[in-house]
């Protein structure tokens, strides 16, 4: 919070039910007015933590665009890895389509 309004927030949950289920996944959403002040790295740490606690062995990204190079530099930064490539899988407004990544970390 800041300024008494929320500046992000993140779900974190089984990529997989059953035998894929010891693998989570999450996703972020941090308000405009607030990206650029650490925001998204702190609630990927955090869940990295939680997810950790929560008996979870590996997170998986299943689709991070390729053209949002600060969030992948990001997730590199927090160890993540790119693992597949979906080609022309998104389909960006200015650039038309483009490709999306598979990110994983295992830490069982």
């Amino acid at each position: 919070m800041e300024n008494e309004q929320v500046v992000g927030t993140y779900f974190l949950k089984p990529n997989q039910p059953g035998l894929g289920s010891h693998v989570c996944n999450a996703g972020y959403i941090v308000s405009f007015k607030a990206r650029g002040k650490g925001i998204g790295r702190t609630m990927c740490e955090h869940s990295l933590k939680e997810a950790r606690t929560f008996g979870f062995k590996g997170m998986q990204y299943n689709f991070v665009v390729a053209t949002n190079e600060v969030a992948v530099k990001l997730w590199k930064k927090c160890g993540f890895n790119i693992v597949g490539t979906l080609h022309n899988a998104f389909n960006h407004k200015e650039k038309g389509f483009v490709d999306a990544y598979i990110m994983y970390q295992w830490f069982g």
